[in-house]
């Protein structure tokens, strides 16, 4: 008891053979937890002693192990207390367990080894309290037994788990299915024997699609209604067909009823001219479909409604919150001159673009679309690429005198019919340079420029020349003119699409007559040589002026009339001394000369030789030399 009283520890677990507190016989072990009292004092004063005997400890071992049996070996591997007490525990066994405890430095363990003749299993377990180790000897055989024991009950318990599992997943699929069931039924009221061996999900899963594909192709659609439906109120906008009490009701259909207290103005595009260009006029629609998407992007949805073509011009309404007109005015031509920046960049296109004055709502859009479009007609005046406001071209007051060039048109039409081409020319330019400078206000030029047109058809006309079969009418001619952009352009158009036709024709009428005049002036001198004819007596009867008979001749024959008319009366001379016996003044008589000697002195001049060796020569030629001497 002294040994115990001075250990150093407050609390420990001790074995004795002996009984403490009672007798007990010596083989009757027992266990003792000691501690020492009060807690943590230097110097204790009492010591508390509990014991337990190993007949306790060996029943409570017995009734709480079933399997093979237990040691339990002190902090020094003597044994304290067995599961059974009638154990036999061969001291070369116990050395040979002693010496793998005290080898091994695990808290826990288990091998295999041989107790006596049985070999068994040997688990051990170190305890942290009080250094006791607990063994557990297990004979194989009974390892083994309990192992497939085990083995059976697991997969016993496994196959309930997994008949369970398939009991509840077939019971929760069938919750589960039948509202996928409910749900392809809905999508595929008549089912379809094509689609019988494809699972649900997947026919689902396309009729979702489907559905899908459609709810996108309706959104599509009714953006396009949408648009169309827009695009139709404003064309009856700009048109005037919308009274002013139905905006509200139209624009509210549209969601743009936002846009009716803001203020409007109006921008038309047009294009200047394909020529020059990599397009042809069978791509002025294509391009004005860019155009349209060009202005659509640039110009924000909240600030216009949609752009639209008519008559070949892009109109767009636009709209803005701006304080002042001036203001309104600057931001739509930055807008309208970025717009033609653009137009030009991607599409190597140049555009103009008028633009009306400021209004106050939509009530004015056909007299703001009216002013736009009257604005962009000055482009024939200031040239192409041009941004035209319509305060600019034709202010509120406009009074001009201007007169039309009578003169300079009765000038240009004489050169036609004398088909004078550098004198056309030359009077054509002054002619559109004076309406040009006196002419300010569009529509005035527009009248002055078909006004002469008109006139030049006139003239054509009065040829006898249906104008359609030389100048052709497809598309009308007057169209054609009210569609050029540009005094150039008009000007071109007269001299090369116009005066060229109009004066060919004056050319062949002109060639036509000289024919006609000359075989009639070159008849009356074979039907008249011997009588008095002049050139004013053809003149009188042909109705033309002599100087121009003089000039037809001229031009056509290459004489005069008077040689003409000589060169043939000496040839009836020839005639008449070859073929006849006339006297030599009879014949002078007969060819109007005044006497022999002028007749005798004129054939001279011309044959070489006189009437009288004319006559002896021939004679010589016609009977021969001989007969000549013969006679």
């Amino acid at each position: 008891m002294p040994s115990i009283w001075e250990s150093d520890r407050n609390k420990f677990w001790i074995a004795e053979n002996d009984n403490m507190l009672r007798y007990r016989n010596e083989n009757n072990h027992a266990i003792h937890l000691v501690k020492k009292i009060p807690d943590f004092a230097e110097s204790p004063s009492g010591m508390l002693v509990i014991e337990i005997s190993s007949k306790q400890l060996r029943n409570y071992l017995a009734k709480n192990n079933t399997l093979g049996q237990v040691i339990i070996l002190d902090d020094s591997y003597k044994v304290l207390t067995t599961q059974n007490e009638n154990m036999q525990l061969d001291p070369q066994t116990m050395n040979t367990l002693v010496s793998k405890l005290r080898e091994s430095k695990d808290a826990s363990g288990i091998y295999e080894t041989s107790f006596g003749e049985e070999q068994v299993g040997v688990a051990y377990q170190r305890s942290s309290f009080n250094g006791w180790v607990y063994i557990s000897v297990i004979p194989i055989d009974l390892i083994r037994f309990e192992s497939r024991r085990t083995g059976w009950i697991i997969l016993a318990t496994c196959v309930i788990m997994l008949l369970l599992a398939v009991l509840i997943s077939f019971a929760g699929s069938q919750r589960m299915y039948s509202p996928v069931q409910r749900l392809y039924r809905s999508l595929f009221a008549q089912p379809d024997k094509e689609r019988e061996r494809i699972d649900e999900f997947h026919m689902i899963h396309e009729g979702f699609s489907r559905m899908r594909n459609d709810q996108v192709q309706m959104a599509d659609q009714l953006r396009n209604h949408k648009r169309q439906l827009e695009e139709y109120y404003v064309f009856k906008l700009i048109r005037g067909d919308i009274k002013p009490s139905e905006i509200s009701e139209k624009l509210g259909l549209l969601d743009l009823d936002m846009m009716k207290s803001k203020r409007m103005m109006v921008m038309t595009i047009q294009m200047d001219t394909l020529k020059g260009t990599r397009y042809s006029d069978r791509d002025s629609d294509l391009l004005l479909f860019a155009i349209n998407n060009m202005v659509g992007d640039l110009i924000p949805p909240h600030q216009r409604l949609v752009p639209i073509v008519v008559q070949s011009s892009l109109v767009t309404l636009i709209f803005d919150e701006a304080k002042s007109t001036e203001e309104f005015r600057t931001t739509i031509y930055m807008l309208a001159k970025k717009i033609q920046d653009e137009v030009e960049h991607y599409l190597s296109l140049r555009i103009s673009i008028g633009l009306s004055r400021s209004y106050g709502g939509l009530k004015d859009a056909h007299r703001a679309c009216k002013e736009a479009m009257d604005a962009l007609k000055y482009r024939v005046m200031y040239g192409q690429k041009t941004i035209l406001h319509i305060e600019d071209v034709q202010p509120a007051q406009q009074i001009v005198t201007t007169e039309y060039p009578k003169e300079l048109e009765r000038q240009l039409f004489d050169a036609i019919k004398t088909t004078d081409r550098e004198k056309v020319q030359l009077l054509l330019d002054a002619f559109f340079e004076e309406i040009s400078g006196q002419y300010q206000n569009n529509n005035d030029y527009q009248i002055a420029v078909t006004r002469f047109f008109v006139n030049l058809i006139r003239l054509l006309q009065e040829s006898g020349v249906p104008h359609l079969e030389v100048l052709g009418g497809d598309p009308p001619l007057l169209e054609q003119l009210l569609a050029l952009s540009s005094v150039e352009e008009m000007r071109n158009w007269f001299k090369f699409r116009i005066m060229d036709s109009v004066i060919r024709v004056y050319e062949e009428q002109r060639q036509s007559r000289y024919r006609t005049i000359s075989k009639e002036v070159v008849q009356l001198i074979h039907n008249n040589y011997d009588s008095d004819i002049t050139l004013e007596s053809c003149s009188n009867l042909l109705n033309y002026h002599p100087s121009y008979i003089s000039k037809v001749l001229r031009q056509e024959l290459g004489i005069s009339f008077s040689d003409y008319l000589m060169q043939y009366r000496l040839n009836r001379a020839k005639e008449m001394l070859e073929e006849t016996e006339m006297k030599i003044s009879e014949i002078a008589a007969k060819l109007r000369y005044n006497n022999s000697q002028n007749f005798i002195r004129s054939f001279r001049k011309l044959v070489g030789m006189t009437p009288g060796a004319y006559r002896e020569q021939h004679l010589n030629s016609v009977t021969g030399p001989s007969d000549s001497i013969g006679s």
